[in-house]
């Protein structure tokens, strides 16, 4: 579904993960956290990303929903230089949503959170590479100076509040 994007960070976790087999701990997802919203752009922004990745499958402190509808930018097949990009944003979108479940604590899904760190790594990205347009955030971006993003994402976690409700559900069987 996530194309070379979503292999790319995938191969990051895995690099990571077989360099160290134990969990990531919030103090350590924070950091990483802290390392992206500083500078996505930085020589340690591969890593961070691959910690925040590796937080967000393993932790049960955190719930992510990943999909079309999350991470609109994933779903294209790009060039390798902006696949690279679109990876990190996919990162900085884990860590707005790691973030903010860790100060609610509670695993509840924020898409909110994450669209907001997307815009601003977005913006970090457009002032080194100024030619690297990504539509689907700019999309985003222009939700949110209309003021619309909100509502969009509380519509978005309604729904998945909805699809997880009828997957408990039992089946009638006759």
């Amino acid at each position: 579904m996530f194309h070379r994007t979503a292999g790319l960070l995938l191969a990051l976790s895995l690099v990571l993960a077989t360099a160290r087999a134990e969990p990531v701990t919030r103090h350590e997802v924070l950091a990483a956290i802290a390392v992206l919203e500083n500078d996505v752009t930085s020589a340690e922004a591969v890593d961070a990303a691959a910690t925040v990745a590796r937080f967000g499958q393993e932790s049960d402190d955190v719930l992510i929903t990943v999909g079309a509808e999350t991470l609109p930018w994933v779903q294209t097949d790009v060039p390798e230089a902006e696949a690279k990009v679109r990876a990190l944003l996919m990162a900085a979108y884990f860590a707005g949503d790691i973030k903010s479940q860790l100060g609610k604590h509670r695993p509840a899904d924020d898409p909110y959170s994450g669209w907001l760190s997307v815009i601003r790594a977005y913006r970090q990205i457009l002032k080194k590479q100024p030619d690297m347009v990504i539509p689907e955030v700019e999309e985003l971006a222009k939700k949110e100076r209309a003021g619309t993003l909100k509502h969009e994402a509380d519509e978005l976690r309604r729904q998945q509040d909805e699809e997880q409700q009828q997957e408990r559900r039992p089946t009638n069987m006759v």
